[in-house]
């Protein structure tokens, strides 16, 4: 016999996640291959809140649309 069923929601997507992928994104297209440091720079990333830039580069990544070229850099596909 098996236990009560224990209902958990999906996980909502985050509205603000595909903003900051496309803010990354377009800053590589735009400046070219940078560092980690460079493109949080100049995706004013600090402002997004605590964790939230690295879980964007690294979905970017996964989705294809960013990819690394060097030793903490990437460029936009």
């Amino acid at each position: 016999m098996s236990g009560p069923r224990i209902y958990t929601p999906r996980p909502r997507e985050d509205p603000l996640a595909e903003r900051e992928i496309e803010a990354i994104v377009a800053v590589l297209r735009e400046h070219g291959p940078l560092g980690v440091r460079e493109l949080r720079a100049r995706t004013e990333a600090r402002f997004w809140g605590p964790g939230r830039f690295g879980a964007a580069l690294a979905r970017a990544r996964r989705t294809g649309r960013v990819r690394r070229v060097g030793v903490r850099r990437y460029a936009a596909v």
